[in-house]
């Protein structure tokens, strides 16, 4: 059965291997139902791959049966997937609440203590900090 939106029937795919383009998420997730959409996001300026993307599939079944098992391997790296919209909860926090937060494409000379002052103006309390540059 279709759905008329893409609620239940978008996946949100979590760790791909920057190698990873959308004709590959799309070779490797058809297997579970027809997708109607697919996309690999990328940074805008570089068009180098962010490691995540989207899978829309015409029928819920389909984005069900990808998601029993969470876990997958493309490329040769495991990734995560989920429903897209269970993965927006995961931004939906309150204040004083404890978790690690990821920010992703900053510039190279950001400063670890410019992170930490703007995010406890919004956040609260930041109690470590710690910067990955990857070449």
């Amino acid at each position: 059965m279709s759905h008329p939106n893409d609620r239940e029937t978008k996946i949100y795919v979590a760790g791909l291997p920057w190698i990873t383009r959308t004709e590959g998420l799309i070779s490797y997730f058809e297997r579970f139902g027809e997708i109607v959409y697919a996309k690999v996001v990328c940074d805008g300026a570089t068009q180098r791959s962010k490691g995540f993307g989207f899978v829309t599939f015409r029928e819920v079944e389909s984005a069900t049966r990808a998601c029993e098992n969470p876990n997958h391997t493309i490329d040769g790296r495991t990734v995560n997937c989920k429903l897209a919209y269970l993965g927006a909860r995961v931004h939906n926090y309150q204040p004083n609440q404890y978790g690690t937060r990821l920010i992703s494409s900053i510039t190279y000379v950001t400063l670890s203590i410019r992170i930490k002052s703007n995010l406890n103006l919004r956040h609260g309390i930041i109690l470590f900090c710690w910067i990955l540059i990857v070449n």
